[in-house]
C-alpha cells in the first residue's frame, strides 16, 4: 500500500508541475528521479531515559526498492530550485541492544538550491541547504522506538538540517523533455525523538546516484 501510495503522489506531483510549468513559462523546470545512495560510517547514538547511551559507528544499506523506494523531485525556477530527495538508511551492523533501527520512510531531505555553469559544460552545478525531515523505526532493547507523535503527522518530525552538492547534465530527448543523470553528495546532521522519550541522534554522509525525467517551459 505504502509503495502504491508513493507511486500516484509522485504521478499527482509531475502532473500539477508540469500544469504550473506551461501556465508560467521560460525558467520552469519540474523532474522526477529514481537512484540510489550509499552513505559513509557515522557515529550513532542513542539516548533513553534511565539508560545508558549506546554509541556506535554505524554502517548503513539503502535498498532503494526495499518498502517506500527511493525517489527524489524538483520544482526549479531559473537559478533556484527546491527538491525533496526520500534518502533511506537502514542499520547494517545492529548490536545486542539495537535489535533493529532505520529510518525508511524515510530520511528525507528537503533542499532549497542554486545552480552555477559546470566548467562551460552542459551540466548543472548545484548547491543546497535544507531540512532533514525523518521517520525512524526499530527496536532498541526489545522495545519498539515508533510511531511518536508529530507537527508533521504520521511519524515524520524535522530532525535537522543538511547541505547537498550536484551536478548532471539535462539530456533533450524533445521540445521541452529531457531526462537528466545526476550524482550529488549530501551531508545531514539530526536528532530524532523515540517513542519512550529518548533521542537518536543519526548524522549521515552520502553519495547519490539519479536518473530523472523532466519538463522545461518554453
Amino acid at each position: 500500500m505504502k509503495l502504491k501510495v508513493s507511486y500516484r503522489f509522485l504521478f499527482a506531483f509531475l502532473l500539477v508541475a508540469i500544469s504550473r510549468v506551461s501556465a508560467i513559462g521560460q525558467g520552469l523546470t519540474a523532474e522526477v528521479f529514481a537512484g540510489t545512495s550509499w552513505s559513509l560510517p557515522t557515529p550513532l547514538r542513542i539516548e533513553q531515559p534511565g539508560q545508558d547511551a549506546i554509541r556506535l559507528r554505524a554502517r548503513y544499506h539503502t535498498r532503494p526498492w526495499h518498502g517506500s523506494p527511493y525517489y527524489a523531485y524538483r520544482v526549479g525556477y531559473q537559478k533556484w530550485s527546491a527538491e525533496l530527495v526520500h534518502h533511506k538508511v537502514y542499520l547494517q551492523n545492529p548490536t545486542p541492544d539495537i535489535q533493529h533501527f532505520e529510518v525508511s520512510h524515510g530520511y528525507n531531505l528537503a533542499i532549497i538550491s542554486h545552480t552555477l555553469p559546470f566548467r562551460n559544460s552542459p551540466s548543472i552545478f548545484r548547491v543546497g541547504l535544507g531540512l532533514v525531515i525523518g521517520h525512524p523505526e526499530g527496536r532498541i532493547r526489545g522495545q519498539a522506538i515508533n510511531p511518536v507523535k508529530s507537527f508533521l503527522g504520521g511519524g515524520y518530525h524535522i530532525s535537522g538540517i543538511c547541505v547537498q552538492a550536484a551536478v548532471g547534465p539535462p539530456l533533450s530527448v524533445a521540445e521541452h523533455w529531457f531526462f537528466r543523470p545526476e550524482v550529488k553528495l549530501t551531508a545531514a546532521w539530526a536528532r530524532m525523538p523515540l517513542l519512550d522519550g529518548g533521542t537518536a541522534t543519526v548524522p549521515n554522509i552520502a553519495l547519490h546516484t539519479l536518473f530523472g525525467f523532466g519538463y522545461r517551459g518554453k
